[in-house]
């Protein structure tokens, strides 16, 4: 009895590797979605939110004129420096005493900060890519939660509809997105993500957010959130906006324990450092 030729069992073995390789992939891209690249990664058009003037420093009066004093907090809480292990070479530290809640609260102790940057480029866009790193102290204590900087849109006017996608860390050390949007002057909040992310402590973290306005009156708007690259939340049912005329503006830079009303501050005294924004955007989009 004469034995197959060895080359041809090998062909043969090597064909069945490759075809249930195929197969494999085949079914884990209809049960597993593939998972979007982090935003920073898509949108080519970018501008900084400058710590420095011609190299020197900004003084918190600087960055209070920059923002056209449309601030809360900068002055008293927030400093620029030099920073030897961060991704950027400068950084912003807000300061939370201890006790303080919003810059906004109407009672209490105030602490952290709140300012607007709204990037002309931005102006009429409908998705746009938010990117800053961010560090909380080894032994900080997450509390009942607190704000960190988001994206944010608006129609034009004062009194027109708006909304913030503003990131947060929530108790026990997760984190997630708070949704407020106010239309037809009725305003709601929630929260935004359907499972929060462990939040990192005693590092520099990269956080990522991009959003993309719903069509008008429909849930049909993305939100997706990257921690150091990693995807940890997308939805694609968000309602940011009721008007066409509700766009992006830029970043609501919200640092600070608590909600607005001035509830649930800061347990000891702490810091969290801040490097700057970077906001992304697609030409035309």
């Amino acid at each position: 009895m004469r034995l197959p030729d060895p080359k041809i069992i090998l062909f043969n073995a090597a064909a069945v590797v490759v075809t249930a390789a195929a197969v494999f992939a085949a079914v884990k891209s209809m049960l597993v979605p593939p998972t979007a690249a982090p935003c920073s990664e898509r949108y080519l058009n970018m501008t900084a939110f400058a710590l420095e003037r011609g190299g020197v420093l900004l003084t918190a009066a600087e960055l209070q004129a920059a923002v056209s004093g449309r601030d809360a907090g900068v002055i008293d809480n927030v400093a620029i420096a030099r920073v030897d292990d961060a991704p950027a070479p400068l950084a912003m530290a807000v300061s939370l005493p201890k006790g303080s809640a919003s810059p906004h609260a109407a009672s209490g102790a105030r602490g952290g900060v709140s300012f607007p940057w709204e990037p002309r480029a931005l102006a009429g866009k409908t998705s746009a890519c938010l990117s800053y790193h961010v560090r909380l102290a080894a032994d900080f204590d997450f509390n009942r939660g607190g704000a960190l900087p988001g994206l944010a849109g608006a129609e034009a006017g004062e009194r027109g509809d708006r909304f913030l996608a503003r990131l947060a860390w929530r108790p026990n050390a997760a984190g997630g997105v708070t949704l407020r949007v106010s239309d037809g002057g009725v305003a709601r909040t929630m929260v935004a993500e359907r499972s929060s992310f462990d939040f990192p402590r005693g590092r520099w973290v990269r956080l990522e957010q991009e959003v993309v306005l719903n069509t008008p009156k429909a849930n049909d708007g993305t939100l997706r959130v990257w921690v150091d690259g990693a995807l940890v939340i997308e939805r694609n049912d968000i309602a940011y906006r009721a008007k066409s005329d509700v766009s992006l503006t830029g970043v609501s830079a919200d640092v600070y324990y608590g909600t607005e009303d001035g509830r649930e501050g800061a347990p000891r005294d702490t810091k969290v450092w801040l490097s700057p924004f970077e906001v992304r955007w697609q030409q035309g989009g």
